[in-house]
């Protein structure tokens, strides 16, 4: 009888706050051959460490208090055939798994990411298709840099349902920085198919076309972007530059006008479109430089043209160089620009502030 009174007394000690007497006792029993298998036992060990757990002086001295109790609540759960007290031991389970989330959201909070995830885990191993319980401890991996494991949280987020854009974009994201573009494009692709207007996997799919250099392709996604964000100034911008990279000049100058139109500071159409120009008359000036003497009539008609041209893109290269003033490819552009146009004094006047700007420490 005496372990069953180890128990008892356990059940006493409680009453009166005394957890160092009861955490004795209830060890005690849970240890004893005749009492080790009690759900009743277990039940109170529970009782004891959340009790410890609760009370501001003891619990300091226990931190592994609530894991203890949550540990001892299952496993009278699991011995108490008689359900004599499965179904209290049930409900403390989940208060503690409540709190257990709750801990885990404040330890992320305070960028204790390690704890987070401690607590994230802890839940998974009793429910890992908690899609609430996933979504944080992939983003506390994510925190971490822990990639491989943050990548398996957020599969199982698709695997258990849980197919928000977002979970696409994560997905795709780590298989770039593992290198693997082919499954960053495939995660993307499922994204789009279950979300088609969302804006950001569009752009998060066309941005990989571009590093691969796959202009027309991403001229493709930037068209369908357009469609569903037409006020984003960004897209139109993008998708000149790749009218511009693949010649398409017209189409590029009107992509960089309406990015202009859209925001009248914005200094990268206004670089862009003017060292098309600038390309542009600098061709015709070259062809026109291979004319021969003999020709003249047909040289000057050429030079004609290509100071026209150089005009055209000196007042969009004058306004970029007014938005971002130390750029230095601006005023390398302007300098050349000035010179082909025998403006010598405004060429001299760029020279001199490229150089400012080089003593001065200006990056380009």
């Amino acid at each position: 009888m005496a372990q069953p009174n180890k128990v008892q007394s356990a059940i006493i000690y409680i009453r009166y706050g005394e957890y160092d007497k009861a955490k004795q006792s209830i060890d005690e029993a849970i240890m004893h051959p005749k009492t080790q298998n009690s759900a009743k036992a277990w039940f109170y060990r529970g009782e004891v460490y959340l009790g410890i757990y609760g009370d501001t002086a003891w619990a300091p001295k226990f931190p592994e208090a609530l894991d203890i109790a949550w540990e001892s609540y299952r496993r009278c759960i699991e011995l108490d055939t008689k359900n004599d007290h499965r179904d209290d031991a049930s409900k403390k389970v989940l208060n503690i798994q409540a709190g257990f989330y709750n801990e885990g959201v404040d330890a992320y909070v305070n960028k204790d990411y390690s704890g987070a995830l401690y607590r994230f885990e802890q839940l998974l191993s009793v429910s890992p298709q908690d899609t609430s319980v996933l979504f944080n401890a992939a983003l506390t991996c994510g925190k971490m840099n822990e990639n491989a494991k943050a990548k398996e949280y957020w599969q199982a987020l698709l695997t258990h349902g849980y197919n928000k854009p977002g979970v696409f974009v994560e997905l795709a994201r780590l298989s770039k920085i593992a290198g693997d573009t082919a499954a960053a494009l495939t995660y993307l692709q499922q994204g789009r198919t279950a979300y088609p207007n969302d804006i950001g996997l569009v752009i998060d799919e066309l941005n990989i076309y571009l590093i691969q250099g796959k202009q027309e392709m991403a001229i493709e996604k930037l068209t369908a972007a357009i469609t569903l964000d037409p006020s984003n100034v960004n897209l139109y911008f993008a998708r000149g530059t790749a009218y511009d990279n693949t010649k398409k000049s017209d189409l590029a100058e009107a992509d960089y006008k309406k990015a202009i139109e859209l925001k009248a500071d914005y200094f990268d159409p206004y670089y862009n479109l003017g060292a098309m120009y600038f390309n542009a008359a600098a061709e015709i000036a070259n062809q026109a430089d291979k004319i021969p003497f003999s020709k003249q009539k047909e040289f000057e008609a050429a030079d004609a043209k290509a100071k026209a041209a150089f005009e055209k893109a000196r007042p969009v290269l004058e306004k970029a160089h007014e938005l971002q003033p130390d750029d230095n490819n601006t005023m390398i552009s302007l300098q050349q620009l000035y010179a082909r146009l025998k403006m010598n004094d405004m060429m001299l006047e760029m020279k001199k502030k490229r150089e400012g700007a080089k003593s001065q420490g200006t990056k380009p």
